[in-house]
């Protein structure tokens, strides 16, 4: 009986199913990151200025 090789063993599916989730992961914290830094740095701009940005429809 010939092993069908268009499939993949089943360790190198595991291994894909991580790398996937740890790259969504990474993204997920990148852009958590990232949006901390800037908020923080709005933040500083206000308080420099003493005028908050505006946002929103308000």
């Amino acid at each position: 009986m010939r092993k069908n090789s268009d499939k993949p063993d089943s360790r190198r599916l595991g291994r894909a199913g991580i790398m996937v989730a740890v790259i969504i992961l990474v993204v997920m914290v990148v852009v958590f990151a990232g949006r901390n830094l800037w908020h923080a740095e709005k933040l500083e701009k206000e308080e420099q200025t003493g005028a908050k940005e505006r946002s929103g429809l308000n």
